[in-house]
């Protein structure tokens, strides 16, 4: 089954907004809503990365996890998750009594999305130690184990390089059996290792290996490290994370690429990794990814705040691609 996920508005907004387009999400009959973990809008070079941009280093942004919390009260069906959870920037443990609490909050709606974190930028305004990427993957690893015992085990001692537990107790445990979905992110072959060894679900997430080629052969390569620890890759569910731009006409997509993009790029530079066109070409496109392995679509919809986009999308290429 294809699922359909919407990325809420985070940065230069008011919560009013993010409730609002949350329960229409969940009206319209997305799965899913998500919510992303920096602590300030992540700016990358747009020429190396397909990656949104939410302006500039001091506008606003929501923390994830609060904002979740919140929503858990004003949603009652659609699923909260988040992609991805810095891991940096909480200790595991507390990450396991933080999700197994939403998860009881939310009647057992979270989708729990774990990273290495990469945005440098945030951990030194906020004077959290920065690591070389190969300490932060390996803390992952150890992360994630602790993480899953805490959900699952009454008692639990684990001693690692960079993270131990002591006899710790998680109670209330998840309402979710044996453990809410755990989704980790990134294309990093040490990081897909550890998706292939832990995770439930594998996130990729605008970067050029959005594309259909650059997915394929990310998928080719999970399916290899799957298969080296034993594991039936079908086990593992695999989103494509994107931008999606819907018109009636090619014209119509065309001016609204030349409005979103910015000025320092053309308008097939930003057309890369992403989903563009008419919805029959964005059904196309979206069928191409589903052909390569994907089950789950996360979306980010320019002018979300409007609603406008959610309900074209919801009635002309959700309705017809379940």
């Amino acid at each position: 089954m294809l699922n359909f996920g919407c990325i809420l508005p985070q940065g230069n907004t008011d919560y009013k907004t993010i409730e609002r387009v949350a329960k229409e999400a969940e009206r319209l009959g997305f799965d899913s809503i998500w919510m992303y973990d920096h602590l300030l809008p992540p700016m990358v070079n747009y020429h190396d990365y397909a990656y949104p941009h939410d302006g500039l280093v001091n506008a606003s942004l929501y923390e994830v996890w609060t904002t979740l919390s919140a929503l858990a009260t004003v949603t009652s069906k659609v699923r909260l998750g988040c992609m991805t959870l810095c891991n940096p920037f909480r200790y595991p443990s507390v990450v396991a009594k933080m999700t197994s609490t939403l998860d009881n909050i939310s009647n057992g709606r979270i989708e729990v999305g774990i990273g290495a974190g990469w945005f440098k930028t945030e951990f030194v305004a906020f004077g959290i130690p920065f690591s070389e990427a190969a300490a932060r993957i390996q803390g992952l690893r150890e992360g994630i184990h602790i993480i899953k015992k805490m959900w699952t085990e009454e008692e639990v001692t684990f001693k690692g390089k960079y993270y131990s537990v002591e006899s710790v107790y998680n109670n209330p445990k998840p309402i979710q059996k044996p453990h809410p979905p755990l989704w980790v992110g990134g294309t990093d072959s040490r990081v897909m290792k550890i998706v292939a060894e832990f995770a439930d679900g594998w996130n990729i997430a605008f970067y050029p290996s959005n594309t259909p080629e650059g997915y394929r052969r990310k998928v080719e390569a999970l399916e290899g490290y799957c298969k080296e620890v034993g594991r039936d890759p079908k086990q593992l569910r695999k989103s494509w994370m994107g931008e999606i731009v819907m018109g009636d006409t090619k014209a119509d997509v065309e001016r609204e690429v030349t409005k979103l993009k910015p000025a320092d790029m053309t308008n097939d530079q930003y057309k890369i990794a992403r989903i563009m066109g008419t919805p029959d070409e964005v059904i196309t496109q979206i069928q191409t990814y589903v052909k390569l392995g994907a089950s789950y679509l996360m979306i980010r919809f320019p002018h979300i705040e409007t609603l406008e986009p959610l309900r074209s999308f919801a009635e002309q290429v959700m309705s017809r691609t379940r």
